[in-house]
C-alpha cells in the first residue's frame, strides 16, 4: 500500500503557481491567475465473506494533477486529469481526463467548450434534473476518489440581473436550463432533447429557512414521472444532517431513502480537531435492502491525510438490490498527499 510514498519527494518540485521568475507588473498579477495543485492518493481495500471468485483484496493508487487559468473575467481554462493503478491479483493502468474545457465571456454572455463537470441537479444523492450531470452513486455522493468525469460539451449563459439562461450541446443531448430567484426559491427549469429518447423536462429548487435548515426538491418527466425530495440540517455544534427521498421514473424498481449525519473538524473534543467523520445508509424501500457506509479523515499538517472507509450491505442475498452486493462488507484505508 506504501508504494506511492517513494514519489513524495519529488511532489514539491510539481508546486508551482505558475508566476513568472521576471515576473509581471502588478497589475497583470491582479488580471490573471494561475493554480496548479497534484493530489496523491495510496489506498487499500479488503472483502469479507466474498461471495463469487475473485481478490479479497486491492491496491489503488491514483494521481490527480489539476490546472486553472484566469485572465482577467474574461479569458478562462480548467484541466485535470486521474491518473490510476490498480492492483487486485493483476496491475492494471488508466489515465482518465476529468475536465478539460476553455471559456470566454463577452458582455452578458459565457461561452465554453471542452470536457466539463456540470451540476444541474440539487440532489445531495440522487440527481433526477442532472441530465448532464456526472452519474451519482448514492453510496458514494461525495466522489470521495474524485474520479468522477464530465461531458463533452459546448455552453452558452447569459447571465442578466438575477436570472440566467443556459443552453449545451453534449453528444447527442440538448439541453436549456433557466435559472432564478422566486420569493426565497432558487430554482430552475430543465428541458433536455436526447436522440432516441423522449424529451426531459424538469423543474427543481433549494431553499434556505433560517441559519439552519436548507430544503430542496426535484421533478423530472421522460418515461415518467420521477421526484425527489430533500433537507439539510446544521446544528451550531457544525454536526449536519442530510436526508432525502427519491421515487424513480420506475417505482416498481424502488423508491429510496438516504440519510447522511457528519462533523468536520471535532473541535469540541480536545486532540480531536483534525479528524472529519461521517456516516451515511442508502434504502431501497420497496425491498427491503440498504447499504450502510461511513468515512473518516485525519489531517497530518497541511499536506497530508489519512482516509477511511467502511460499507456493510444488508438484504435478501440474490433477491434484493443491496443484497446482490457479493461481500458482507468493505473496508478501505488510505493515504493522501497534497499540494
Amino acid at each position: 500500500m506504501w508504494c506511492a510514498m517513494a514519489l513524495l519527494p519529488l511532489l514539491p518540485l510539481l508546486n508551482g503557481r505558475g508566476d513568472s521568475a521576471a515576473g509581471p507588473e502588478k497589475g497583470e498579477f491582479e488580471r490573471r491567475v494561475m493554480r496548479a495543485s497534484l493530489s496523491l492518493l495510496d489506498q487499500g481495500t479488503w472483502l469479507a465473506d466474498l461471495r463469487i471468485p475473485g481478490a479479497e483484496g486491492e491496491n489503488l493508487v491514483v494521481v490527480e494533477p489539476a490546472f486553472a487559468w484566469r485572465d482577467g473575467q474574461r479569458w478562462r481554462v480548467v484541466t485535470s486529469a486521474a491518473g490510476i493503478v490498480d492492483t487486485d491479483g493483476e496491475t492494471h493502468s488508466q489515465v482518465e481526463i476529468r475536465e478539460a474545457w476553455g471559456g470566454v465571456t463577452a458582455g452578458d454572455f459565457d461561452f465554453s467548450a471542452g470536457r466539463r463537470i456540470l451540476r444541474w441537479s440539487t440532489g445531495y444523492a440522487f440527481t433526477p434534473t442532472g441530465v448532464l450531470d456526472p452519474p451519482r452513486n448514492p453510496t458514494d455522493p461525495e466522489d470521495r476518489l474524485s474520479l468522477t468525469e464530465g461531458r463533452n460539451m459546448v455552453a452558452v449563459d447569459w447571465v442578466n440581473g438575477g436570472s440566467a439562461l443556459t443552453a449545451a450541446w453534449a453528444g447527442n443531448i440538448t439541453a436549456l436550463r433557466y435559472n432564478t430567484m422566486v420569493d426565497g426559491f432558487d430554482t430552475a427549469l430543465i428541458y433536455a432533447h436526447e436522440d432516441g429518447q423522449p424529451n426531459l423536462a424538469g423543474f427543481n429548487f433549494t431553499r434556505v429557512l433560517g441559519d439552519a435548515f436548507e430544503v430542496h426538491g426535484e421533478l423530472a418527466h421522460r418515461n415518467g414521472m420521477a421526484a425527489l425530495a430533500g433537507g439539510k440540517y446544521a446544528m451550531r455544534s457544525g454536526v449536519t444532517f442530510i436526508s432525502e427521498f427519491y421515487s424513480p421514473e420506475a417505482p416498481r424498481q424502488g423508491q429510496y431513502f438516504f440519510a447522511n449525519c457528519g462533523k468536520a473538524r471535532l473541535r469540541e473534543l480536545p486532540g480531536w480537531k483534525e479528524w472529519d467523520v461521517s456516516a451515511s445508509v442508502v434504502a431501497n424501500l420497496t425491498d427491503g435492502s440498504r447499504m450502510f457506509f461511513g468515512d473518516v479523515a485525519r489531517r497530518i499538517g497541511d499536506k497530508v491525510s489519512l482516509t477511511g472507509h467502511a460499507e456493510a450491505p444488508r438484504g435478501k442475498a440474490w433477491r434484493s438490490e443491496f443484497g446482490m452486493v457479493p461481500y458482507a462488507a468493505l473496508v478501505s484505508i488510505g493515504i493522501r498527499y497534497q499540494l
